[in-house]
């Protein structure tokens, strides 16, 4: 609960996008259509799972359509039906109450994580996200204003308190959450990464050390005064781009 609460002021004070993943993703019943090409088998957010895509699309942010689908998490298990995706938003009271129905049990698909927090800031999913919360394109990361700084950013925080040990198909999850976390660099994004209560050199600090843009961008914390001490220090650094641009 005291973790859940550290990142939801993480969440309010950059006014980021928020993706709630332990096993799965829960796109809702407002995107399952969208990214898997087929209705939910049931009635409201309890059969709105994800899992990966296949072979080496999983790599890419390439839109969901033909050949780019999603696997459904399945047609007949229920997921938690509460706990899903938020697209781009500065809706303070809908990030609280989003992290507040995330479950703290299950496995840790951190590739799912990782992946659906490049969807949320790829533009080629424009088409998928509400009008207020498309992601503006590529370039602008860039092509520099008046005062030689970029005209945008793209700003992804990834966090775990443990290691990623479940995955759907392809590699390990560890694998593939490095792997993706290494396509979203080429594309200019800033990475930071917070490990939470991890061990030192272990699997799970190694994957937040590579997903980080530089050392600079990961943060070990052993306990939640360093954890919020974690989090003031991004969001200050955020901040300060803000106004220098």
């Amino acid at each position: 609960s005291r973790s859940r609460r550290n990142r939801a002021l993480l969440h309010h004070a950059l006014g980021r996008d928020l993706a709630p993943f332990s096993e799965y993703v829960n796109v809702s019943s407002s995107y399952f259509q969208k990214v898997t090409g087929q209705a939910p088998s049931g009635s409201g957010n309890s059969k709105t799972c994800v899992k990966e895509r296949e072979s080496n699309k999983r790599y890419k942010d390439r839109k969901p359509g033909d050949g780019h689908y999603f696997t459904p998490y399945s047609n007949s298990w229920s997921c938690k039906p509460t706990s899903i995706v938020v697209p781009l938003t500065s809706d303070k009271l809908a990030l609280e109450s989003a992290i507040d129905a995330m479950p703290t049990t299950g496995g840790t698909a951190g590739h799912l994580g990782t992946a659906w927090s490049w969807y949320l800031l790829s533009p080629k999913w424009s088409l998928i996200w509400p009008a207020a919360s498309k992601p503006k394109a590529y370039n602008l990361l860039t092509a520099l204003n008046e005062n030689g700084q970029p005209k945008l950013r793209k700003i992804a925080i990834l966090m775990t308190d443990g290691e990623y040990n479940r995955q759907y198909s392809g590699d390990d999850s560890t694998t593939q959450a490095r792997a993706i976390c290494a396509e979203m660099k080429t594309k200019n994004l800033t990475l930071y990464t917070v490990g939470f209560a991890i061990s030192a050199g272990g699997e799970a600090d190694t994957t937040m050390a590579q997903c980080a843009t530089s050392p600079e961008h990961y943060y070990s914390a052993g306990d939640g005064d360093s954890l919020r001490a974690a989090f003031r220090d991004i969001a200050l650094k955020i901040s300060t781009l803000r106004i220098s641009e």
